[in-house]
């Protein structure tokens, strides 16, 4: 079998960071086009637009959080398989994950269709934002399969060792984006429909690109015939689903966070609110590829029973996370003000909640990449429990606790600061569980003995 893995011979920092660079890259690129919208967003249709999009994200966090499920749920199994020799078993799994992702989201966005008036009202649209909303929504939903698809084939990319394959395909796709939002944006006048036929039709080429891929002969992974095994689907479920409820949670947290915002601070707020989500989703992202870069590593060296490798890569990862947040925390510190400014200029509204707000929001930073990296070393090593209890406590339980009470006696400031608050609670449980962690404590035999206990 062919891949780049060499998870044994190689140093832990260059395994990880060959890993997490190229996903890392991809990532930013993903944010880079977001943040590009947002300002096209901001600067051709104003406040109303940026407010518009930020109502909609709860339901792309939904098909996020199916297609991320299905395909770290996969990806888990399928690495399981490549770390002791088994590719006929990763192609199965990896076929099998597939065909759950199109099922599932076909069926999704089928109701979404059916029941638009009714998902219009969930997200809390008001009258004045109604045909804002509508108009993007409608139009984005047409692409959202591609899309999802699309993440699915990248997350098994980099599960077979391909991480520059992923991030290749994704700057195809990127640079058409933004020739796309100019044109359809700027020259065609096209508003917010603009946006999301550009951001629709950017993901096809990519997509198509993975398809050919993965039924060439170059592809470790390839489409093959398979069962559908109620465990093996249980498996994929319960293995990517703390994935799935981070995204959930965020969606459900945005939704929160928007009715909050609306009813306090108004569009201005929800349009501040929604640009240092912009500068949170970079970060995310960042934080995020190191998750992506560390998946396949820690699951391959699960599989061929190297517990010390983990733990080194584990260190490796949590350093280069804290460092990546903290640098994000002090680039807002400084420049919230111009920040938001770039997104919606001569708004002195927006901008002084940028100034009041931004800065406490981003504490978050400093913490959030140890709650990530924690939660995706138990994903990788299939304790897809203790991944949903952090995930849970962090994006769902905890942030959505702290927004409804303490609005009520530190006024707007309560809004801002239950994000970082909520990552510092969960960090406590967190350190907890990985001190609890026989596979990251124990060593090599602790990994044996749970491979021989599945």
């Amino acid at each position: 079998m062919q891949n780049s893995f060499n998870v044994l011979e190689a140093k832990p920092a260059v395994q990880f960071f060959s890993f997490s660079i190229p996903a890392i890259l991809g990532m930013l690129l993903t944010s880079g086009i977001v943040i590009i919208d947002g300002l096209f967003i901001g600067n051709i249709v104003g406040e109303a637009g940026l407010a518009s999009v930020n109502l909609t994200l709860p339901v792309l966090y939904l098909f996020l959080g199916i297609a991320i499920m299905i395909g770290v749920g996969g990806s888990v199994k399928a690495g399981h398989s490549l770390g002791s020799g088994r590719q006929d078993q990763a192609s199965r799994h990896f076929s099998l994950a597939i065909a759950l992702s199109i099922i599932t989201i076909a069926t999704l966005t089928l109701l979404c269709f059916l029941f638009i008036d009714t998902l219009l009202e969930i997200i809390n649209t008001k009258q004045a934002l109604r045909q804002y909303v509508q108009t993007y929504l409608i139009t984005i939903l047409w692409f959202y399969p591609a899309m999802m698809i699309n993440i699915v084939f990248s997350i098994f990319m980099r599960a077979q060792g391909k991480p520059g394959l992923a991030l290749f395909l994704g700057l195809a796709g990127n640079a058409l984006n933004v020739v796309l939002d100019y044109f359809m944006i700027v020259r065609l006048e096209m508003g917010l429909q603009g946006a999301a036929l550009a951001t629709g039709i950017s993901v096809m080429v990519p997509m198509g690109c993975g398809i050919l891929y993965f039924l060439s002969e170059y592809s470790v992974l390839n489409f093959v015939k398979f069962s559908w095994k109620m465990p093996d689907i249980g498996q994929i479920f319960f293995n990517g689903s703390s994935e799935m409820i981070g995204q959930l949670s965020v969606g459900f947290t945005t939704w929160m966070f928007n009715r909050v915002i609306l009813s306090r601070m108004g569009v201005d707020g929800l349009a501040a609110y929604t640009i240092v989500g912009y500068v949170a989703f970079v970060q995310f992202m960042i934080i995020t590829g190191f998750a992506i870069g560390l998946g396949p590593i820690v699951g391959y060296s699960f599989g061929a029973g190297k517990a010390d490798h983990i733990r080194r890569i584990m260190k490796t990862a949590m350093m280069s996370s804290f460092i990546t947040g903290l640098i994000c925390w002090a680039v807002v510190l400084f420049s919230s003000s111009a920040i938001a400014g770039s997104f919606s200029p001569g708004n002195a509204n927006i901008s002084a909640i940028a100034k009041s707000g931004f800065n406490l929001f981003a504490a978050a930073f400093l913490l959030n990449g140890f709650n990530m990296m924690i939660t995706a070393f138990f994903t990788s090593i299939g304790n897809a429990k203790i991944s949903v209890i952090i995930a849970s406590l962090r994006g769902l339980l905890l942030i959505n606790l702290f927004v409804l009470i303490l609005p009520s006696f530190m006024g707007d400031t309560g809004i801002w600061i239950s994000y970082p608050l909520s990552e510092l609670v969960t960090l406590c449980f967190s350190i907890v569980f990985l001190k609890q962690s026989n596979t990251y404590n124990n060593g090599h035999k602790a990994v044996l003995s749970s491979q021989q206990g599945k």
